[in-house]
């Protein structure tokens, strides 16, 4: 593969040469690299999974670039030599990570507070926040708020837990995708 920036002969050319080269340009440079020959195995059941989710990546980014703010807001965050689409791509590919459930503030009571950290490759959409008793019961459930940080989300209790001991709290992260990654706390 080569790279050519500020070629006057390939400045506005670009596509697949005489069935042997292809010219594309990407990030302000001209890049030439052999063609590609499609592969004569069948792909296996990994290969299909792997392709049909990056199927639905693109269809995400596709529906991205169609609104303007949207497409704005991931080009403010794409790195040297991506897009908009490359960022929309890689967001959809990669699901939030929560980093901690901080329990230290929770004793049971109305009011008491959860946080959970989340990032995203992108950003995080919403937390919501599950409490459960020791019998297992769905004691409440909502969304958390975000912080100044951005990465720091406040779940505040609405109701006792008088079953403490034994219980269990689910935090579970979306991006705007609609990735979820769920963490769960015996407590």
């Amino acid at each position: 593969m080569a790279r050519a920036d500020n070629n006057l002969f390939m400045s506005n050319l670009s596509g697949t040469i005489g069935n042997q080269m292809t010219i594309r340009h990407r990030g302000g440079s001209t890049i030439v690299s052999k063609k590609q020959k499609k592969s004569k195995k069948r792909s296996t059941e990994a290969q299909l999974e792997v392709q049909e989710k990056f199927s639905g990546a693109i269809l995400y980014a596709n529906k991205v670039m169609l609104d303007p703010d949207l497409k704005a807001l991931y080009k403010a965050v794409a790195l040297p030599g991506q897009n908009a689409h490359n960022m929309a791509v890689r967001d959809a590919r990669n699901p939030p990570e929560i980093k901690s459930v901080i329990t230290d503030n929770y004793t049971g009571n109305a009011g008491d507070q959860i946080v959970v950290r989340a990032i995203d490759v992108f950003r995080v959409f919403q937390v919501v926040v599950a409490i459960y008793t020791a019998a297992g019961a769905l004691l409440e459930q909502g969304n958390a708020v975000m912080g100044r940080n951005s990465i720091d989300w406040t779940y505040t209790a609405t109701k006792k837990n008088t079953a403490l001991k034994g219980g269990k709290i689910v935090a579970m992260a979306e991006d705007l995708p609609g990735n979820q990654t769920y963490s769960e706390i015996s407590m």
